[in-house]
């Protein structure tokens, strides 16, 4: 066996064990998950004349970062069960999984601890949402996960423009 199908397998175990282990913090966020609509509902964005801006609050991009977040691990350690398997036209769709989970998993701190950084994280998490959903676009008929780490990504990615305009 070669270096780089070990590192593949490696990495592979490591994604599936970092989905399992996120899979148990999702659980216990989507306990939360009524608690922090009832704060999101009273932190909306208001402008200055206390009219409501249309504008995501912290804690609604929070939860869209951190969704998107859980979603891409998960399709990530199942790319990499794939990949283990033989299946290389994956390792695309994994690449981008692992980028978008890194830039969101940022941007939902920063938007917890209701960061000025936020936006610019917004920004960049946008392009990180667009990369993936290209690279997980041809597998969504075929792969729940690619499925729904599209549509976590499609979802970040409005709750991103909106936080940003």
């Amino acid at each position: 066996m070669q270096r780089r199908d070990s590192l593949k397998i490696l990495a592979a175990s490591t994604g599936a064990i970092i989905a399992s282990k996120n899979s148990l913090a999702f659980a216990a966020e989507k306990k939360g998950e009524d608690h922090a609509k009832m704060h999101s509902q009273q932190t909306a964005t208001t402008a200055a004349g206390g009219k409501p801006t249309g504008k995501p609050s912290f804690e609604e991009l929070n939860h869209a970062a951190a969704h998107c977040n859980h979603v891409a691990q998960m399709c990530v350690g199942h790319c990499f069960n794939l990949i283990a398997q033989g299946q290389k036209n994956m390792l695309e769709c994994a690449q981008s999984a692992l980028e978008v989970s890194a830039m969101a998993e940022a941007l939902s701190r920063l938007a917890g601890l209701k960061s000025d950084l936020s936006a610019a994280q917004a920004k960049a998490c946008i392009a990180a949402c667009e990369k993936c959903m290209k690279s997980c676009e041809p597998h969504i008929n075929h792969h729940a996960l690619c499925k729904s780490c599209y549509e976590a990504c499609k979802d970040c990615m409005a709750t991103c423009k909106s936080f940003t305009a």
